[in-house]
């Protein structure tokens, strides 16, 4: 469920100040010139290859590599105390952490790492998917690049 917004002045201007484009989206873009499968319908729920931005400068987006159940109802957002089932893996697939119990958190709190503020925040009840996360959003350099496997069980 990559977010939807209005392109702002660093997204449509190169660094000269010039606009990048002024002609209408091909059909292979929509109206902010991103192409159909990095965009999400709300409604629709997450696709494979959806991303969702990290939140910060020079830092790539979190994407999501496999979906294996769209949730429903409203995102659980940022202040609520969300409840995942997870695994923790190294990119290559190397289990780090198997989430033999559920846990729980204040979204955006600081309590987990960044990456998990920003993916749960945007996930529905339900949701269930594998991410990869950029270092800067996980626990840095050390462990490199993270996979998640991740299922919002509850939210309030």
């Amino acid at each position: 469920m990559s977010q939807k917004n209005t392109p702002n002045k660093s997204d449509t201007e190169s660094p000269d100040s010039h606009p990048v484009s002024t002609s209408p989206p091909t059909s292979e873009q929509d109206s902010t010139g991103k192409e159909p499968d990095k965009m999400q319908d709300d409604d629709a729920g997450w696709s494979d290859g959806d991303t969702i931005p990290s939140g910060m400068v020079n830092v790539p987006d979190i994407k999501i590599l496999e979906v294996h159940k769209n949730g429903s109802g409203d995102e659980c957002g940022s202040g609520k105390t969300a409840e995942l089932k997870y695994k923790a893996m190294l990119a290559d697939g190397t289990v780090i952490d198997p989430g033999t119990k559920p846990f729980s958190f204040k979204v955006g709190s600081g309590r987990a790492i960044k990456g998990w503020d920003v993916v749960v925040a945007k996930m529905r009840l339900g949701d269930s998917f594998t991410i990869l996360l950029p270092q800067q959003v996980a626990y840095g350099p050390s462990k490199g690049d993270l996979k998640f496997d991740m299922e919002l069980l509850s939210f309030q």
